[in-house]
């Protein structure tokens, strides 16, 4: 072999080994850093489904509905999977300091489509009445206080048969910690939502755009009084939204230092390698243009009271080809 050769050979073999090394030092770093993430915990006991509760409305209004005269559809075929589509579902948990777990005040399912690059939410109504596994029909944010996330995911499955890949989970403390800890989001605000804020101590808010902390940003997304809860999703999904164009175009150090304040507020059940796949598929997604939706969609479900509880009574045949469509879709 020539000295020329050698030196080209040696060379390929310097910048091989180099490489290695750069990567195996990044996964081991990014591993790390995942490591900050909390896993569910399992202190939480199941709810014996003899303890199983009820959130009643108080002065609810309109005609009661016995619950067995609610007929579900035969489950005439399995729940989909797409190898091409990833289902994470976005929970966010009605839980104060101190506090057990509690109901899932937002369900979001965030679609990754791998094959087209495109990022779908989609909203599930909290006051959605629907089939739960081994307990009684209710609504479906009482499963997480209930089971947590596998249960969550076994009534989303049952109900509407799509396939949930894994779960990421806040609380409201996590949430402001979040929210602050990217210097804020800005959002339109209405003059109502404005009006709305102010009585809740926010005396300095005003109508058209403002710059919010975690806290105010809270209050926000649970406006349940302005436009019922099919607003409130929406206002949600802005957060989230908002919250994506922050931290948009970010550099890699500014990201990092971002991770290690923001990953201790959260919980997921997915391991870290499923996590980071996740993330290089959706760095590769369209981040810019995000479609929204909410299940049910109009003239899919009936207003109800069962149980004492204002629910929406969903036509699972109408509500399943809908979010068939809506994830599945291009």
């Amino acid at each position: 072999m020539s000295k020329k050769k050698k030196m080209v050979l040696w060379t390929l073999l310097v910048v091989t080994s180099l490489l290695l090394i750069v990567s195996l030092t990044a996964y081991i770093y990014l591993q790390s850093m995942l490591n900050l993430i909390n896993r569910p915990d399992n202190s939480y006991p199941i709810v014996n489904p003899e303890d199983e509760f009820f959130e009643t409305d108080e002065d609810a209004e309109g005609d009661e509905i016995d619950p067995n005269d609610i007929l579900w559809p035969e489950d005439d075929y399995g729940v989909i999977r797409d190898k091409n589509i990833i289902n994470i579902l976005l929970i966010g948990q009605d839980r104060r300091p101190g506090e057990s777990r509690a109901r899932s005040d937002s369900m979001i399912i965030a679609t990754i489509n791998k094959k087209n690059g495109t990022i779908k939410l989609t909203s599930l109504m909290r006051d959605l009445y629907v089939q739960i596994p081994g307990y009684s029909d209710n609504r479906i944010n009482a499963a997480y206080a209930f089971g947590g996330m596998k249960l969550l995911n076994e009534v989303i499955e049952k109900n509407f048969k799509i396939h949930i890949d894994g779960n990421i989970e806040v609380d409201f403390e996590g949430f402001v910690k979040g929210i602050d800890i990217i210097g804020g989001i800005t959002l339109s605000l209405s003059e109502k939502e404005a009006e709305h804020l102010n009585k809740k101590g926010f005396s300095n808010v005003k109508a058209g755009e403002v710059n919010m902390d975690g806290e105010l940003a809270l209050e926000y997304a649970r406006i349940r009084k302005i436009g019922n809860d099919f607003a409130r999703t929406e206002r949600q999904r802005k957060v989230i939204l908002a919250v994506a164009k922050k931290v948009k175009g970010s550099g890699i150090s500014d990201l990092m230092a971002l991770a290690n304040k923001v990953l201790p507020c959260v919980t997921t059940d997915m391991s870290n390698d499923q996590l980071m796949d996740l993330i290089f598929t959706a760095a590769k997604s369209d981040l810019s243009n995000i479609e929204q939706n909410r299940i049910p969609r109009n003239g899919s479900y009936k207003d109800a009271k069962i149980r004492g509880m204002l629910v929406l009574v969903p036509d699972l045949v109408k509500v399943r080809e809908d979010l068939k469509n809506i994830i599945y879709g291009d």
